[in-house]
Parts: structure tokens; sequence; C-alpha cells
């Protein structure tokens, strides 16, 4: 067939280069390919061997990808990027050298779901890639390259077979970018969101758009509640604010609505007083003006403002200040630092009840050559034990006033793998416990390993899903039955068959199905 031919044109390819069996591999050779093309289509049988030679050519860039990705050459951003160019490289192969043949679309189109849906690293690498693109890659983007960006993307989502593992992934970035105030383009944001309904429906992005709305909702009531201060600036003062030099602490809080984020399941650490009596005043003013509704604080999520007042530098009386921009733990660890200059792992532990890991991270991370607000005993990177002391920095400096202090991966604070964040004190923004509890539920970037809580969500979707086509049908046997659930959730996922039999097993189980006694495959339903 043509492209296995010595010297015939192959499809797809690098520009101006051979492989070992001396076949030409050259994309600019498209006027070439269609006079080949033109050739074999004389004979209309023959074209199947251009098709073959184009679905395997795809599969076999696309394997090489994979494996890049795998190994770790390629992150995952750069491994969509791959899978972009290629599309692009081989539609113009089918569509000018095959003059746009459906059928050669159509086996173009099956090699692209082969490779990809061999896992779920697709779905989480897109996501990855959508992530980076609406953080950074589109910041002053015109609305015509915003369109064609995620157009390019939304092609690319076709393909995938685990629709629900590109959701997930890209909801739990989404509530980063939201809460941490990261996105390039709220105009963006929404485009995507658009593009998503329209290609799977309101269900699909019913959550990111209930997201969309908590933050507005946020916004509104932040500003009802900073003219509510205003009215109340000359009321009771709360003896708690001692702590912060008699000021009330300055609060934002993003309230969102547990059925549309991400879940937390993190308990809440010891908060500074000054910063707990900030936001029961919140709380007391939500509570009242809106009733009937319950407020539970993530304090794992979130960001702070504090100011660090440092001793003179030699040669100045004026004492040294910087504004530093840490997380919601970071500033919990700080501040026990006003009351004593040295503290033990254990002692900050039992005094703020940060979980272990993210606790030794954020130590960690205020510890590193650039930013040592504190000193840590031991030597090394990482914490030796519940003993290793942490002592207040007196000689910290910076070039800057305000200093962002950036988290260290979690493999640098503890040997293992990273695992971000409601507001509590400051501005809502990225934490990181909830990034860890990301990688508890099985979220974590570059996996081709489905989600823990996708799957939770696939069975309860399948029975779901069973128990209604039954109850329609009353009676159906098993390969009808594989047949109807498919089709109906193929738009986020495609079931294996023996993950429906079990299911079915389970349902059979709890009787809400039964058997039909005369044939073992066929199912009724009990009312």
């Amino acid at each position: 067939s043509a492209g296995n031919r010595r010297g015939a044109p192959s499809v797809g390819g690098t520009s101006g280069t051979a492989d070992a069996n001396g076949v030409v591999i050259d994309r600019d050779r498209i006027a070439d390919l269609a006079d080949v093309y033109d050739l074999f289509s004389r004979v209309p049988s023959s074209v199947n061997h251009l098709r073959d030679a184009l679905g395997e050519r795809v599969r076999l860039d696309g394997r090489s990808l994979v494996r890049d990705q795998e190994t770790g050459v390629a992150p995952p951003a750069a491994f969509v990027k791959g899978v972009l160019d290629m599309r692009e490289r081989f539609a113009a192969v089918v569509g000018d050298a095959m003059r746009g043949e459906k059928k050669a679309q159509k086996r173009m189109r099956e090699a692209f779901e082969d490779f990809l849906n061999a896992d779920a690293r697709a779905a989480n690498c897109l996501a990855v890639y959508v992530d980076e693109l609406l953080r950074a890659g589109l910041r002053g983007a015109d609305e015509r390259r915003v369109a064609r960006e995620l157009d390019r993307v939304i092609v690319i989502f076709r393909y995938l077979a685990d629709k629900d593992v590109f959701e997930a992934y890209y909801k739990n970035h989404l509530a980063k970018r939201l809460l941490g105030n990261k996105s390039g383009s709220e105009e963006a944001e929404r485009a995507m969101v658009s593009l998503l309904k329209a290609e799977c429906g309101y269900q699909f992005t019913s959550k990111l758009e209930g997201m969309f709305n908590d933050m507005r909702i946020s916004k509104e009531t932040a500003e009802k509640y900073r003219a509510h201060k205003k009215q109340m600036v000359n009321s009771t003062v709360d003896a708690r604010d001692a702590e912060n030099g008699g000021k009330p602490v300055d609060v934002e809080v993003s309230v969102l609505s547990n059925s549309h984020w991400p879940s937390q399941n993190v308990e809440p650490c010891i908060l500074p007083t000054a910063v707990r009596a900030a936001m029961d005043r919140f709380q007391k003013y939500y509570l009242t003006t809106y009733t009937g509704r319950k407020l539970s604080w993530q304090t794992s999520t979130g960001s702070a403002e504090i100011r660090a007042n440092l001793p003179p530098a030699k040669g100045s009386s004026k004492p040294r200040r910087h504004d530093l921009s840490v997380t919601t733990y970071q500033m919990c660890i700080l501040v026990l630092f006003n009351a004593r200059d040295s503290l033990t792992l254990k002692q900050i532990r039992e005094e703020t009840h940060i979980p272990e890991d993210e606790l030794r991270r954020h130590l960690v991370s205020l510890c590193t050559p650039k930013h040592r607000i504190l000193r840590k005993g031991s030597k090394g990177k990482g914490i030796s034990g519940d003993a290793d002391t942490f002592t207040y920095n007196a000689d910290y400096t910076s070039k800057m006033t305000r200093v962002k202090v950036p988290m260290v991966s979690m493999r640098d604070a503890t040997g293992s793998s990273s695992g971000s964040a409601a507001a509590s004190g400051g501005n809502g923004g990225e934490g990181s416990a909830a990034a860890a509890a990301s990688s508890r539920a099985g979220l974590v970037d570059g996996s081709s390993a489905v989600p823990i809580t996708v799957e939770e969500d696939r069975r309860h979707l399948l029975e779901a899903a069973i128990v209604r086509i039954m109850k329609a049908r009353k009676m159906l046997n098993h390969n009808d039955l594989v047949a109807e659930v498919t089709r109906q959730l193929s738009g986020r996922f495609v079931p294996p068959p023996q993950f429906v039999k079990k299911r079915v097993e389970s349902l059979i189980e709890r009787e809400y199905l039964e058997r039909d006694e005369g044939d073992r495959r066929v199912y009724r339903y009990m009312a």
C-alpha cells in the first residue's frame, strides 16, 4: 500500500525526514499524496490501503506521545499540545490529500479515539492543558484567538470516552482558579463552559455554572458586609481583637454551595483568636441575613496577608516591615511566634491541629533559603521528627516590601507526592490541603487511573440508568440492557459490559430486579 512502499509518500509525519526503511515521511508532500489518492480512487476498493495507512500512522504517533507522557519526558500540557499538532497535521492530510473523504475522516477519528481512550490519561491531561490555557495562555488574547484555541480543545474533547474524568479534573482546577483569582479571563472561562454545555448538555455544566454563580453572590455578600461593618463601627469592642493590636481583622469570605464545589473533607484547624473573632462577626451577620442556612468553615483553603515587624537593620533605627502573602495554615503557624521565639513540631501541631503532611509542607515552605522566615533546627530539606525546632528569624530580609511565600512540593516536605482552597483569613486563594484532599480522591495530574470519586459516581449513575430503563421496559434481556445503558451514558463514559453485569447483580441482591425463571439472561423490574 502507498505509505509502506519504498519511496512512496507516507501520511503525516515530520517534514523532510526518512525512516529506517527509506520511506519518505514528509508533511509538505500533500500534493504527491493527493496524486496517489486520485490514482487509487480509480479502483475504489484499493483506497482502503490508504485509509489503513492513515489509521495506523495516527495510532503509531499517538502511542509515541503516550509513552513520552508515561515516562515523564512530556508533562500533561505538552502531551496535549502534541495531540493538537497531530490533529491539525492529519486533518490536512484527510482534507487536502484525501479530498475530505468521509470514510477517511471516520478512520482518522477512530484512530485518535483508540490511543486516547486506552486509559483515563488523555482526559486528565486535557483538563491540565485547559487550566494552563485559562490561567495564563489566553491572558490578553482577543475574542477570535480565544475562540480558536478553545475550539481546538473541544475537537480533542469529542474524542474522549471518559468525559466524566475530564469534568472531575476540570472542576477541581476551576475551583482553584476561582478561589485564587487566577483566571486570565472571565470571558474565556465562560466561553469554555458554554462549549462544554453545547457538547454535553446542561447537566454536564450545571455545577460549573453554579460555581460561577457562587462567586458572584459572594462578591455581592462581601460588599453588603463591608457596608454593614461601617454602620457598626462604634459597636462594642471585641476583646479578642487585642491579639491584632486592637484592630479587627479584615476578612473576605467566599460562601460556596456544597453541591457545586469539589468536596473538601479536611478537619478545621485552630485559627488565631483575632481571626476567629472576625469570622464569628461575619457568621452572625450572614445567618441573621440569610435564615435557615449553615456555614461550615474550610480552613484548609484560603490565604492571608500578615505584617511582619522585624528589628532594624545594622546602622539603622527604623524597624523593618514586610507584608507577607501566605496560606491560612502558614498564618496560623507564624502567629504562634508572636508569643515565643522557638517551637517544636509537636507544639505547633498541638496548637494548630493542621494535618501532619500539610503541617510539614507549610513549615518547610517557611524555611527555604530564599524565604527563611523561620529557622529549622535539623539539617536537610525535611523535618527530622517531633522534637525538631523552628525559631523566629529576626534577620529575615527581602528586597520587596510585599512578599508572596511560595509552597514547596509535598515530595520535598515529606518524601510523598503532592496533592488546594474557601477563604478564612484574607483573600480567598489557592491553599494546599485542598490539593491533598484532591490527591486522596484520586485527582492526581497526569495519572492514567480513573479517580476514586469518579468511580463512585459511575456506580450510582449506572445503577440509576438500569433502574430507569427497567422501570420503563419492565422486562429486558441482558444484551439489550447493556446496549441501552451504554447509549444513555455514552455522553459521560462508556461502561464496560462487566461493570454493567456487576451493577445488575447488585440490584438483584437489593431486589430492584429479578431474573426471569424461564430465561436467566432476561431481567424483570420489581415494582
